[in-house]
């Protein structure tokens, strides 16, 4: 669905095909998916075809959306614009604006890098990225309840404002220090792929959290493009349009 609003213009044939998939897609799926799966569809579905049988399924799911915000409500955001159910859109706002509180507590509680963050054997540099983004949508949805510090402070974490003694860069080749050795298909070679996205400090019990130089930790220096260099790259972008504005 996605896909299908990129690709109108410059492949209209391309494009329905797509939203075609999206629909059929998503009539087999919506009665196994769960809550937070299918909102996302819909929210897609919605922008793509503004269609008020997709916004009154959404509307329905109100209580059910409530329940699961912390993990679908940013999806809601990237769609609250089309909806113009009252009471829905009040429910939403009160929802929103009390997940938000809790947040700002667990981020004071946690750490001081501004982001909900706590060391685990996995570097949290992709987890951290994925709540940027998602925090990006509520700022967006709700900007009255809202700030776009947990975006931007996801945005500096990655590039070196996290613990431990290593505080480089999680973009190899982006900053005056980054990961130059990783795990990508070049790891027998300790070097890096320019723009590659790791996913950083690690726990390496019983240490402190820290970012070892070894090209075969993958739990830290790992390469992936979906999740890792994607949303590196979208809060690039959301942080780059919020400095332009100020």
């Amino acid at each position: 669905a996605a896909a299908s609003r990129v690709l109108k213009k410059s492949n209209p044939t391309l494009s329905k095909e797509c939203l075609e998939t999206a629909q059929a897609l998503y009539e087999v799926a919506k009665s196994k998916g769960n809550t937070t799966e299918k909102v996302k569809a819909l929210s897609e579905l919605i922008l793509a075809t503004e269609s008020k049988n997709y916004i009154k399924e959404f509307v329905s799911m109100k209580d059910e959306i409530i329940e699961k915000l912390a993990y679908c409500g940013w999806a809601v955001g990237h769609v609250i614009h089309k909806i113009d159910d009252k009471k829905f859109k009040k429910a939403l706002s009160t929802a929103v604006a009390d997940y938000q509180k809790e947040l700002k507590t667990q981020e004071a509680e946690d750490s001081p890098f501004g982001v909900p963050y706590k060391p685990n054997i996995w570097g949290a540099g992709w987890s951290i990225q994925e709540f940027g983004v998602e925090q990006y949508f509520f700022y967006k949805g709700w900007p009255e309840h809202t700030t776009s510090d947990f975006f931007v402070n996801a945005f500096n974490f990655v590039l070196g404002v996290h613990p431990g003694e290593n505080t480089s860069s999680f973009a190899s080749g982006i900053g005056s220090q980054s990961v130059t050795v990783a795990y990508g298909i070049n790891r027998v070679d300790w070097s890096f792929i320019p723009g590659g996205v790791a996913s950083g400090t690690a726990l390496i019990r019983p240490d402190l959290p820290e970012l070892k130089i070894w090209p075969f930790f993958w739990q830290q220096t790992e390469y992936v493009m979906g999740g890792g260099a994607t949303n590196y790259m979208f809060l690039a972008m959301a942080v780059q349009q919020l400095y332009s504005q100020k």
